[in-house]
C-alpha cells in the first residue's frame, strides 16, 4: 500500500516556486538599476591610437635626454630610425592582434606566432645592428655588467610602464584569449621600453643589446600574459 501512494507522489506535479510579489520585484530592480546609465566603451580606433601615444611618450622622452646628455646626433639620428621602424611593427601588432573584435582575429595559431616571432625578430635586428660581440667571460667584467644593469633596469622601468599603460587601454576587451591578448600589449610596451632606451645608450655591443635591452621585450610579453588573464577579460 505504501508503495502505492510512493508511486502516486511522483506523478504528482511539482508545486511552483512562489516569487516575489510584483511590488516587491519592483523594489528590488529600483534599487538595483538605480543610478545606472546608459555608456559605451572607447572604439579599436581610439584605444590602438591612445596606445601608440603611450609608445610615442617614451620614445620622446628617452630621445629628448639622448639629445640633451649622452649620445652624439648622428648616433641618435641612426638609432631613431631604428625605434621609428619598430614603431611600425608596434602598431601593425595592435591592429592585427588587439584592434579587431575578439572572434573577428586572425586565428590563435597566428597570434602565437607573433608573440613568439617578434622578440625573435628584435633580437637578431639588435644582433645585426650591434658592433661586435665580446666573449661572455669579458663581458662578465664589472664595467660592462654595470652598464648593463643600468640600462637594464631603465628598459625594463619604462617597458613595464608602457605595458600596464596598454593593458589599461585594452582593459575588458577580450572574453575569449585575455592571456594572448596580454602577452600581445606586453610584447608592445617591451618594445616601446626596448626601443626607446636604445635611443639614447650609446653601447653597441651585441651582448649588452642582447640582456639589457632586449629581455625585456620578452620579460613584457611574460608579464603581460599574466596580467592580461585578469585585465582583460570581462
Amino acid at each position: 500500500m505504501s508503495g502505492e501512494l510512493d508511486d502516486r507522489a511522483d506523478e504528482l506535479p511539482w508545486p511552483e516556486p512562489i516569487g516575489p510579489s510584483r511590488g516587491v520585484s519592483e523594489a528590488i530592480r529600483a534599487e538595483c538599476t538605480k543610478d545606472l546609465k546608459c555608456s559605451r566603451g572607447s572604439s579599436a580606433g581610439k584605444r590602438l591610437l591612445l596606445s601608440m601615444l603611450i609608445s610615442g611618450l617614451a620614445l620622446g622622452l628617452l630621445t629628448y635626454l639622448a639629445f640633451s646628455h649622452t649620445r652624439t646626433d648622428g648616433a641618435v639620428r641612426a638609432a631613431l630610425f631604428g625605434a621609428i621602424g619598430w614603431g611600425v611593427v608596434q602598431a601593425a601588432v595592435l591592429f592585427v592582434g588587439l584592434a579587431r573584435p575578439p572572434g573577428r582575429r586572425i586565428s590563435r595559431a597566428w597570434r602565437l606566432v607573433i608573440a613568439g616571432g617578434v622578440p625573435v625578430a628584435f633580437l637578431a635586428w639588435l644582433a645585426w645592428s650591434g658592433a661586435g660581440r665580446l666573449p661572455f667571460a669579458t663581458f662578465l667584467h664589472p664595467d660592462h655588467v654595470h652598464r648593463a644593469l643600468d640600462c637594464g633596469v631603465h628598459a625594463i622601468l619604462i617597458g613595464a610602464v608602457a605595458s600596464v599603460g596598454m593593458l589599461l587601454v585594452w582593459r575588458g576587451t577580450d572574453p575569449l584569449s585575455p592571456g594572448l591578448s596580454g602577452a600581445l600589449a606586453g610584447l608592445v610596451g617591451g618594445l616601446a621600453g626596448a626601443a626607446a632606451v636604445g635611443v639614447a645608450c650609446p653601447t653597441v655591443e651585441v651582448w649588452h643589446l642582447w640582456l639589457a635591452h632586449g629581455l625585456v621585450v620578452i620579460s613584457m610579453a611574460v608579464l603581460g600574459f599574466f596580467v592580461g588573464r585578469r585585465w582583460l577579460a570581462p
